[in-house]
């Protein structure tokens, strides 16, 4: 119980930075026993890595991920590349027998995504995927009030996440990696159905640029069904200057409100039924290290909070039906 757990990091653009820190910090955010090792992160480039390994503490560098995944020495494989290369990867991590922390989404196809699951399944080893926006405690808040009742049934479901600007890139651009459909889009079904506890069951999606143009989409606005009564709708970008960022649950005795859910130091939740009006505030959370904590938690046994290898393949599932959508112009059952 008390070995430290290796980590062995595949990729360090934004996403290798993101988790870096959030290895970094989660001794500042928690007064954690589970010791974390970084032993080594792996990129192409040579030069490149080995600054990044020693801007963030890692031990070693490997330049092939083949030579990570092979080592005795590394119990978990981080991966955060681009969205194309999570599959192989994943899957060959678990036929190693490591651990295996993805980034969102699984992968841009379901079967590759189904394989990833089956892998580690057969492997018994933990597979989850870096939802770390379930980590926000107003979203665990509005997770309990929808529980409860409170809004009583549910009737409609608004979301909104808009990227900055300055988030675009040359993999963000390729139309291969799936655009803001699979960047930005999938963390809203994921929260959409982990939230409310229904599934989606049919849905109509536009995007800009035009996906049928062979491009990457940058805005995409989907309406669906949710559950037998309840509609959503979610709408992703990464081309709008000033946006809200924020949530809308309406229901049959009352309705709930947030203010921007991102890029701000405090969350505020407004509830209102026919008792009243009350209104919450919560610092913005670390999801980044609570993330961590809760997979190393795990490790030891605690119970899991992350989300599984099956909700990663969900996304990808609805973000599918969204493409299948755009393609046809017509409203596509999941």
């Amino acid at each position: 119980m008390k070995k430290p757990i290796r980590i062995g990091l595949i990729g360090y653009g934004f996403m290798g930075r993101a988790h870096s820190n959030a290895f970094a910090q989660v001794g500042h955010f928690f007064d954690s026993q589970h010791e974390l090792v970084l032993q080594a992160v792996c990129a192409r480039n040579e030069e490149g890595v080995r600054k990044f390994a020693d801007r963030w503490g890692y031990k070693s560098i490997e330049t092939d991920w083949r030579k990570l995944i092979a080592r005795d020495d590394i119990d978990l494989i981080d991966i955060a590349v681009p969205n194309n290369l999570h599959a192989e990867m994943a899957v060959a991590a678990a036929k190693a027998g490591k651990m295996v922390l993805c980034e969102k989404p699984l992968a841009l196809a379901v079967e590759h995504g189904r394989e990833m699951v089956e892998a580690c399944r057969n492997a018994g080893v933990i597979f989850r995927v870096a939802f770390q926006i379930r980590m926000e405690e107003i979203l665990n808040r509005v997770r309990e009030v929808l529980k409860a009742g409170t809004l009583g049934e549910l009737r409609s479901v608004m979301f909104e996440r808009i990227a900055p600007l300055r988030q675009h890139g040359a993999w963000r651009d390729d139309p291969q990696q799936g655009g803001v459909l699979f960047d930005v889009a999938v963390h809203l079904f994921d929260q959409v159905e982990w939230l409310t506890g229904l599934k989606v069951g049919e849905l109509s999606a536009y995007s800009h640029p035009d996906r049928r143009e062979g491009k990457a989409d940058s805005t995409i606005a989907i309406l669906g069904t949710l559950g037998a009564d309840c509609h959503v709708v979610v709408r992703a970008s990464r081309e709008i200057a000033v946006a809200g960022n924020d949530l809308r649950i309406q229901g049959t005795r009352g309705m709930l409100t947030t203010s921007a859910l991102r890029w701000e130091k405090e969350h505020v939740l407004t509830i209102k039924t026919a008792d009243g009006e009350t209104v919450e505030r919560f610092p913005a959370s670390p999801i980044y290290p609570r993330q961590i904590e809760a997979f190393a938690a795990e490790v030891r046994g605690a119970p899991g909070v992350l989300a599984p290898g099956e909700a990663g393949v969900r996304a990808i599932e609805l973000a599918s039906a969204a493409i299948e959508s755009i393609r046809t112009r017509r409203s596509v059952p999941v």
